[in-house]
Parts: C-alpha cells; structure tokens; sequence
C-alpha cells in the first residue's frame, strides 16, 4: 500500500525538470565510482568483491571499474585484483608538488606583504590558465582578494604574464588572442619582450577595476618556472613609481622561494 509521504516523494520527482534529474543520477553515478575507488586503494580486491562491500550490483560494479580503469584511476593486478592506476598516482605527485610549493613559498609572501604593505599572492599554470595557490593579505585598505583556486586567462594578469617569460612569441600570439576585449592591447608584444628581459612584469589593469600588480616567476633548480608571484593592488597604491621600487622585492621573493626548490647561482 502506498503511504502519503511516498506519493508526495513520486509526484515531486515525476514534477522534476528532466535536467534535476540527469543531475542526480550523474552525481549518483560520481558516488558510486568514488567509494570503488576508495574501496580499491585501501585494500586491493576483485570487481565482485567490492560490489559486495559496496552494496553494488556487479553489473554497476563492472561497469565503474571499467570505465575508472579506462580512465588509469584502477588497473588490474594479479588475480584479477583491482588496485589504484597510475592517474593516481600522478596526481598525488601534482598534490605534493602544489602542498610543498605553498609551505615554501608562504613565508617569502608574508614578506612581501608586510614589506609592501599590499596583499601578495602565487599561481601556478594549467594548460592556458593561471591558478591561484595562495594568498597573504596587505594592510591596504581597499585590497585585491582573489582567493586560491581563481583561474586566469595568461595573457590577462601580470601573474600569468610572469608564467609566459619563457615562452616563444609565437605562443604569446595565441594566448594574446584569447584575452578578453578590455586586456587587447596594441603594444603588447613590446611589454612582453621588455619583461622577459627584465624578468619581471609591470602590469597596469583595465578599468574599471584598474588593478596595478608587480609579478615575477619562481624558477626550480632545472631553471624552469614552476610559479609565479606578485603583489596586486588598486591603482591609487600601486602607480608607476611604487611599481618600480617594488621590482626589488619581488625578484628577491622569487630567488628565496626558487633557492627553496633547490636552484643555485640565482640572482636577484
């Protein structure tokens, strides 16, 4: 016999818009491969032996691990034993190497910040983007607060500029006409050249924002930028005068946090 609140709970979901519901069931089906993947990092064990300590069907079971497997999150050990991939293990590298950059660099930040008084920040790239690691705030009372985990295109942010000083223009020309209308600017090959020679960059933000930042890359012992840092903040802080007494600090920042990685014969 039906009880009310199963019918309330049979109308809701026949009322549900079509995409609710692919939604749910692709979180669902995120769920289900999550908790294999967890069951099989923990303790190797056969596609049916974790449908059973997950509570799937072994069709379900069958079809996550293949699909996981596919993917290189699981491979098939001996005796048709499922155990973690290499997808994991890059990406416990990636998480270490992300983890052991931020406690490196935070201490030459918290400089930065203090020395500055502006709030100082490091990315890292993926792909054509910038990605926000870490922030430490100024004392500036109108602050730029982009949080860990914002994504940039390259070409707009004097961080994601300080990420490209090493590569060919031919690269800048494609990043460059990614951009958004507000960062096209006609001399922007010359800024790029000026700074690669430099090694740092000056950048004067669009409006209506107009944020001013100084950034320079962080090289690792091999010499290849592996980061980037800068210190950012709204015009009337950051105009060109304060722009150039701040170069000092940030190629020293950048050296510190580069002599860290272990790079040698550095200079600032």
């Amino acid at each position: 016999m039906t009880t009310t609140a199963t019918a309330r709970r049979t109308a809701a979901a026949d009322d549900a818009p079509e995409e609710g519901r692919a939604a749910k069931a692709g979180t669902q089906t995120l769920d289900r491969g999550l908790d294999l993947l967890e069951l099989a990092v923990q303790e190797p064990a056969s596609v049916i032996q974790l449908a059973e300590r997950s509570g799937l069907s072994r069709a379900i079971a069958y079809r996550l691990v293949g699909s996981l497997a596919s993917r290189g999150f699981l491979a098939m050990g001996p005796n048709n034993q499922v155990r973690g991939g290499r997808q994991l293990l890059r990406l416990r590298h990636l998480v270490q190497d992300q983890t052991d950059l931020v406690a490196l660099a935070r201490p030459q930040l918290e400089w930065l910040a203090q020395e500055s008084g502006m709030s100082a920040f490091m990315g890292r790239r993926e792909g054509d983007e910038s990605v926000h690691m870490l922030r430490v705030p100024g004392r500036e009372r109108v602050a730029v607060t982009t949080q860990p985990g914002t994504r940039r295109r390259l070409g707009e942010t004097g961080l994601g500029k300080a990420l490209l000083l090493d590569d060919s223009e031919g690269a800048w020309r494609r990043l460059f006409g990614q951009v958004d209308e507000p960062h096209r600017r006609g001399d922007w090959l010359a800024e790029m050249q000026g700074a690669a020679k430099l090694g740092v960059v000056l950048q004067c933000g669009p409006g209506p924002d107009h944020i001013h930042s100084v950034a320079a890359p962080v090289r690792d012992a091999a010499g290849t930028i592996v980061a980037a840092i800068n210190v950012a903040a709204a015009a009337p802080y950051l105009d060109a005068a304060k722009m150039q007494e701040l170069v000092p600090l940030l190629r020293t920042a950048a050296t510190e946090i580069g002599t860290a990685l272990g790079r040698e014969g550095a200079t600032g």
